[in-house]
């Protein structure tokens, strides 16, 4: 059975951006750019036992006066006395939740293998837009702080390295993948969005303290978010009047060198495997492009041809890298 997410109308992902162009560079920052620090008040999570999946916990803090959710997984392997782990945080796609994100994602059985902690918050519930979701149209939004408290607390609570602390996100989660980059830089050493670009507002305010490696897997069938760009977003690679999400990155990164690939499953191509690498830092930036797939989060059995493990590909890549680049 393939096993893949498939989201058939356009995302309230737009909903959540703003029409704005521009970009930004390493070293354009005031002080106090990228100074997140989380709400006074009773901001101390409290977790409870998750009983529908092993080593879960179900947790709620307050929020600038609102009650935010996640789920934090702590594979068996996990323990005080061994080198601190790494965290992964996996943000759900608009009108998506993190319990089905647990269940798509696939990255229980990475957390298994290489022990690291998984943390999956819930977005906010937006009545006017009767949806949930990220709220990526503003630098010091609910949502970063929200996430920064996340942080603060796991690193705090948990035998955790500070320096490995990573953000993938599906759709509207990849837009704040991107956000998280730009607006929690100091926190965020790499990210993975999946179906989701950098929205204009994202774009416009971007201002990273560091080179942040990245791998980007879209379909480019996606009729939600498109590869070419849309009124609230970026498109993906430059398109010949915008510049491209990639192309942001690329100068970020300080990257030199491309190269390009095809990806072959049983002897049939599916797409294409681009890198840039010669990056500042290591920082490289992988994307994969997918002839036949749509706005979708795929992981696929093992067996079945045309599918590949994205939470693989994700984790491979990820846990290279550190906030300094690619780790030695």
């Amino acid at each position: 059975m393939r096993k893949s997410i498939k989201f058939n109308v356009l995302l309230t992902v737009m909903l959540f951006q703003s029409c704005s162009g521009g970009g930004g560079s390493i070293g354009n920052m005031t002080s106090n750019d990228q100074i997140v620090t989380s709400p006074s008040g009773n901001n101390i999570p409290t977790c409870s036992i998750y009983s529908s999946i092993e080593n879960t916990q179900y947790c709620t803090v307050e929020i600038n006066g609102l009650s935010r959710e996640f789920y934090i997984y702590i594979p068996s392997t996990y323990s005080e006395y061994i080198s601190p782990v790494q965290i992964l945080i996996s943000l759900h796609g608009g009108g998506d939740y993190a319990e089905y994100n647990m269940q798509y994602s696939g990255f229980k059985e990475q957390a298994d293998q290489d022990t690291f902690i998984l943390i999956y918050p819930q977005g906010s519930y937006y009545e006017e837009k009767s949806t949930t979701g990220w709220n990526t149209e503003d630098v010091n939004s609910d949502d970063v702080v929200f996430i920064k408290n996340i942080i603060d607390w796991t690193l705090q609570n948990y035998n955790t390295q500070p320096s490995e602390v990573y953000a993938s996100g599906f759709s509207n989660g990849g837009f704040m993948a991107y956000h998280l980059a730009c607006n929690l830089s100091a926190d965020i050493a790499a990210i993975a969005p999946v179906a989701g670009l950098m929205g204009n507002y994202t774009y416009e305010t971007c201002g990273p303290i560091h080179p942040t490696p990245l791998v980007h897997i879209h379909g480019q069938l996606d009729d939600s978010i498109s590869i070419y760009g849309g009124d609230y977003h970026r498109p993906l690679e430059d398109n010949g009047n915008t510049v491209g999400t990639i192309s942001y990155w690329k100068d970020i990164n300080q990257c030199t060198n491309f190269s390009q690939e095809n990806i072959f499953v049983n002897e049939i191509n599916i797409g294409t495997y681009n890198i840039w690498t010669n990056c500042s830092n290591g920082a490289d930036i992988n994307y994969r492009i997918i002839f036949n797939r749509g706005h979708e989060w795929d992981e696929g059995d093992k067996g079945e041809s045309l599918n590949f493990d994205t939470s693989k590909i994700i984790w491979d890549f990820l846990k290279k890298f550190d906030i300094n680049g690619i780790k030695n």
